[in-house]
């Protein structure tokens, strides 16, 4: 097959011999588009933050008295290693827009990380999870649905980072 003048090398290959750059840059080197995809391989994008503010972190650790809400360990030490906010309604993987997720109602403190202590058990065990209030459903109200708080009992907890006791049936 011939080959047109214009597509012809200029030096011949032979075999084993180094390949060698003739150009000090190429046009593909120069272009906007070349140049914005190698300043994105050097600085990895962040993804974008879909947790709770500090204060939002801070407000629930008060009111669990920072200690798990599920053991009653004191939650000391590093976050997301020793302890974790552990979100009722789960996220997903690229977070959610639901504006109740990170309310202080929808949050509690678990000791662990989200594969150890508690916050791993409860991720392990979402169904007997669901029946002590450590986890619910994407379609319930975290403000409705109790939470075992393991020195006060069965608690509601409140969008403002507090909490009350359910009523009993004999004060009733």
């Amino acid at each position: 097959m011939k080959r047109s003048s214009e597509l012809r090398r200029k030096t011949p290959l032979s075999p084993g011999a180094p390949l060698r750059r003739t150009a000090v840059g190429s046009p593909l080197s120069r272009s906007t588009v070349h140049q914005a995809s190698a300043r994105e391989r050097q600085s990895p994008r962040r993804g974008r933050d879909t947790g709770p503010s500090k204060a939002t972190v801070l407000l629930v650790a008060e009111r669990d008295e920072w200690s798990c809400v599920r053991c009653g360990t004191p939650c000391t030490g590093r976050r997301s290693v020793d302890w974790s906010v552990q979100h009722r309604r789960a996220r997903g993987m690229g977070g959610t827009r639901r504006e109740d997720t990170n309310s202080p109602a929808a949050l509690i403190l678990l000791c662990g990380s989200a594969t150890t202590l508690c916050h791993g058990w409860v991720e392990v065990n979402r169904t007997a999870a669901r029946g002590n209030g450590w986890a619910i459903r994407q379609s319930d109200n975290p403000l409705l649905l109790p939470v075992l708080h393991w020195r006060r009992g069965l608690i509601l907890l409140t969008a403002d980072g507090g909490w009350s006791a359910i009523p009993s049936e004999e004060a009733a």
